[in-house]
């Protein structure tokens, strides 16, 4: 059942880093795979024999069995890919507008997995290698775990948006956080370069004048008590650093 692997030119090899990409020693573990689609319908899913990828007409049900190469990610603008070792040699799967990384939330790349069977549907050849790709945005991922006692079945359907948003929440999340940081960084880096220690205050929208050295009194002009240093800021802060009212000034 082993068919070999398109071979990859040199140039497009180092483009996408796949010339690691070999034939797994396994074979395909099922003839026939049956499942229903997001509207109900049967789906029949077959072990494909060919002796030529071009004997296989476009929009075949098919199964596979093998591993990803995560390593062998790759995006035509459109869609995205990762490399596939599977037992009819190496495929590429697309994943439609999900991440690699939604598909590594079902197939792991820690070593837990060692072989999945996906079920899905043949879309051509990829055109930046000739290889041929298999569509999973809509099929099933059936992935093998010795712990539990054989294949657990994945309609990659609703999985795969499913994981793919918790991601993009987390990116988001890690984005705002990033984000709020360097705020408070740059916010600290102004009162220092005003020589003045940062605390954290509400500000009130109203300004006062404190001294940068000595002085527990904030004012309303800068010419007052002679102030050392002085700053203008909000009272919010000035109060948080626990200046009070001039009672010449207010």
């Amino acid at each position: 059942m082993h068919l070999s692997s398109r071979i990859f030119s040199a140039a497009l090899a180092a483009v996408l880093a796949v010339s690691a990409l070999c034939l797994p020693a396994s074979a395909a573990k099922y003839d026939i795979l049956t499942f229903p689609d997001a509207a109900g319908n049967q789906v029949t899913y077959l072990d494909q024999q060919y002796q030529d990828i071009a004997e296989l007409p476009i929009g075949t049900q098919i199964i596979l069995t093998g591993m990803p190469d995560y390593n062998a990610a790759y995006n035509d603008g459109q869609y995205n890919y990762v490399g596939f070792n599977t037992d009819k040699g190496t495929w590429y799967i697309r994943l439609g507008s999900s991440s690699v990384d939604a598909l590594k939330k079902i197939v792991p790349d820690d070593g837990s997995i060692t072989e999945f069977t996906a079920c899905g549907v043949y879309v051509g050849l990829l055109a930046a290698n000739g290889l041929p790709v298999v569509d999973l945005a809509q099929g099933q991922a059936l992935v093998y775990s010795a712990q539990a006692g054989g294949d657990a079945v994945h309609p990659l359907a609703s999985e795969l948006p499913q994981y793919q948003q918790q991601i993009d929440a987390a990116k988001a999340a890690q984005a705002a956080a990033e984000a709020a940081a360097a705020q408070q960084a740059a916010k600290e880096a102004e009162f220092t370069s005003r020589g003045l220690p940062y605390v954290e205050y509400t500000p009130t929208g109203r300004m006062v004048w404190i001294p940068t050295h000595g002085g527990t009194k904030y004012h309303s002009h800068s010419g007052c008590s002679n102030m050392k240093g002085p700053q203008k800021v909000d009272l919010g802060y000035a109060e948080a650093r626990g200046f009070t009212a001039c009672k010449r000034c207010y």
